[in-house]
């Protein structure tokens, strides 16, 4: 089954890419970029329904140790980390979607999730023995009423998903490895990311190389007909995580770091 054009997209970065994470209602993308000798760290929203960076932003009050912790609504929210030898953050921001500005500051409050309520959000702080709850208004970071613990409402399923990894201790290993070498005529594989979307069946494989880890993927029909095959990075100390999700029919993957490869699985 020959690949169409339009279904691929990709779009590349100066910066490492670090994290990506999709809105949970539009076909929009934040992605975390860090340049590790220059110490900066931005972040740039994805329109992948026009193949499009929308902005790329390092707003003011952000430094090397913030870090992307929701996107929901019309905000894209971040942690601080207000004292850098302790691994927890302290803070939350929050930028607007729509041009990457940065619209509030609230200390001492952690992003949960989304409410169901349009317009809030859920914040959280850890207090002596417990965690408190409570709404927040997500344009002006305004805190609300406190969730009551009989009230907390049940955390929903992330719609989009990752591959499941498996190694050689693992019981689907060997079947996994199997289909790899008689499909690509792959052999000797560390580990496979799998997941599976009908009727496609997508495997992200590493081989052992010589002072390197190889990543791969490959992404098949149940006929066995390639869809997509190719390297994503040849230069990795290590087995990366979280370089491929599935949204829907899209799924989006990392190749080199820093390049944002987006493929639609059409049914």
């Amino acid at each position: 089954m020959p690949l169409p054009q339009e279904n691929l997209f990709s779009l590349t970065f100066p910066e490492a890419i670090w994290r990506i994470l999709p809105h949970p209602e539009r076909d929009e993308w934040v992605v975390e970029l860090r340049n590790a000798a220059q110490k900066t760290v931005s972040w740039a929203l994805v329109d992948l329904a026009l193949n499009k960076i929308v902005w790329q932003e390092a707003p003011s009050a952000t430094e090397w140790w913030t870090t992307l912790a929701g996107f929901a609504g019309d905000g894209v929210f971040l942690h601080n980390y207000r004292f850098h030898d302790i691994p927890e953050p302290t803070d939350l921001l929050a930028l607007s979607a729509a041009e990457g500005e940065l619209r509030w500051a609230l200390p001492g409050w952690l992003f949960g999730r989304a409410a169901p309520e349009e317009g809030q959000i859920i914040v959280t702080q850890k207090q002596a023995e417990s965690i408190q709850q409570r709404f927040c208004d997500s344009e002006l970071g305004l805190l609300k009423d406190v969730i009551e613990e009989q009230n907390l409402l049940p955390i929903t399923a992330p719609n989009h998903r990752s591959p499941v990894r498996y190694g050689p201790e693992d019981i689907y290993f060997a079947q996994l490895s199997s289909f790899l070498a008689k499909t690509v005529g792959v052999k000797d594989v560390i580990a496979v990311d799998y997941l599976e979307s009908d009727p496609y069946l997508v495997f992200s494989y590493y081989l052992s190389e010589p002072e390197k880890t190889t990543q791969s993927l490959l992404v098949v029909n149940r006929n066995r007909e390639t869809i997509y095959h190719n390297r994503l990075s040849d230069n990795r100390p290590g087995m990366s995580h979280d370089t491929i999700l599935l949204q829907n029919d899209r799924l989006v993957f990392l190749r080199n770091t820093n390049e944002l490869i987006s493929l639609t699985l059409t049914h």
